[in-house]
């Protein structure tokens, strides 16, 4: 049964439109008209269905504590502000920087125009203004997240000494095809003739497809779970083990065990970097430990804090495979306590696979509180309850984050706990209200 409630819907303001047009001669037009700065700085280029974003935070945080000059990293997408896009030392550039670097960019988009005949689409923009900030900043190294697929991500410019690819599972079918050998050669068109890359887990197609890859451009492979991987302790920490170090007894703070995963293939690619760079397993190893238990990254499995959120957290699931682990540590991770019940604020992008979301997300749930995005793609509410009552689940429906949040915190009461996910703009809508910054 779906009951709605009807408030008036909070203004918010909307994202930009992220415009998809496959080829990379526009950012490299660019980058030529102002001196090529991806040439500047070594990157570490991610690729992945999930968890890229975490692993590039574990990577970038890593090299921050080994190396004594400046690291960067660039991710998408942002939770409140595009600065937190573009960091240094996880310092995001200061807004009048981006404004300044942004504003240039329209008029470098016009001479794009002339010579390609297509505009610098927004996150090409962006790409541009952070390659330029790195260089201006004299950033040595960077880890740069592609925003989607790989093979036409305007980060795929970039010089890179270690490319990892972490998961490939169905998403973005539209722009990546829909079966995953289609999507994992998205993703491999990252990896870069003898430059050595880092495998996450995958199943077997997906892992054919990179292999083969890699093995065509000639570059070196490391598997999780082969090459390197991470072992529990018994005292709560955790241990990694990788060719020629070891980073032992480290206290993640991220939640979830999906980033023991995503802390080791960061900290591999980190140790190939270092490896390069001269860097003796000893001081590695102490920095690694730092930096791995320092690495933080809002939105991924994250309580949200303040006193008035206690029971609540947030996560950037969107897809079924992310719903599936989800799920898996909702059930399974202490973190949670066995509260109950559990309910989820829950909202999607209309080009997702809502149903397929749902199922598997729905053993660890136990009430729905629909509400739509602030977004050009939005799914409505009506769609999001269909799909809910299509597998037997009864949702409620909202106007607004806000009152989803006033329903789903009735339905938790004081011994149960509520999940925003289905969206980062979701998790966005959590920070921004319930918590105003990340």
């Amino acid at each position: 049964m779906t009951r709605h409630r009807r408030n008036p819907a909070q203004a918010r303001i909307s994202r930009p439109v992220e415009r998809i047009i496959p080829g990379l001669d526009r950012i490299r037009a660019a980058l030529a008209r102002t001196g090529n700065p991806e040439q500047s700085f070594k990157a570490i280029h991610v690729a992945g269905t999930n968890g890229k974003g975490s692993t590039s935070a574990f990577a970038a945080e890593v090299l921050s504590h080994l190396l004594a000059g400046r690291v960067g990293l660039y991710t998408s997408p942002h939770l409140l502000s595009p600065a937190e896009r573009i960091r240094i030392n996880f310092e995001p550039i200061p807004v009048p920087e981006l404004d300044r670097l942004l504003s240039r960019s329209v008029t470098l988009s016009a001479a794009v125009e002339s010579e390609t005949g297509v505009p610098l689409s927004w996150f090409e923009q962006m790409t541009w203004a952070a390659f330029r900030w790195f260089k201006a900043r004299k950033v040595s190294v960077a880890v740069l997240e592609t925003g989607l697929g790989g093979r036409w991500d305007a980060t795929n410019v970039c010089t890179p000494a270690v490319c990892a690819v972490t998961t490939i599972a169905i998403d973005h079918v539209e722009w990546l095809g829909g079966t995953i050998r289609s999507i994992a050669a998205e993703k491999a068109g990252i990896i870069k003739p003898g430059v050595p890359v880092i495998l996450g887990r995958m199943g077997k197609v997906a892992r054919a497809v990179v292999r083969s890859r890699a093995n065509e451009v000639g570059a070196a492979i490391w598997e999780l779970g082969r090459d390197f991987g991470w072992e529990a302790e018994s005292s709560g920490t955790v241990s990694f083990r990788m060719p020629g170090v070891d980073v032992r007894g480290v206290r993640l703070k991220l939640q979830g065990s999906f980033q023991n995963d995503n802390a080791s293939i960061g900290c591999a690619s980190a140790w190939l970097y270092a490896q390069d760079a001269g860097i003796n397993p000893v001081d590695f190893s102490v920095a690694a430990r730092k930096g791995l238990a320092a690495a933080r990254w809002p939105g991924r499995l994250s309580a949200l804090p303040g006193k008035g959120n206690r029971g609540a957290w947030a996560d950037g699931a969107h897809n079924p495979a992310a719903a599936r682990a989800l799920a898996e540590e909702i059930v399974s991770s202490t973190a949670f306590g066995g509260k109950k019940p559990v309910v989820a604020i829950w909202s999607m992008l209309a080009d997702k696979n809502i149903i397929a979301f749902v199922r598997e997300l729905a053993p660890a749930i136990d009430h729905w509180v629909a509400y739509p995005l602030f977004h050009e793609r939005a799914a409505g509410v009506s769609a999001l309850a269909r799909a809910c009552e299509r597998i037997g689940l009864s949702v409620e429906t909202a106007d607004d984050f806000g009152d989803a949040w006033r329903i789903a915190r009735a339905l938790a009461g004081q011994g149960g706990a509520v999940i925003v996910c289905g969206s980062l703009i979701a998790v966005a809508d959590a920070y921004s209200e319930r918590v105003g910054h990340i």
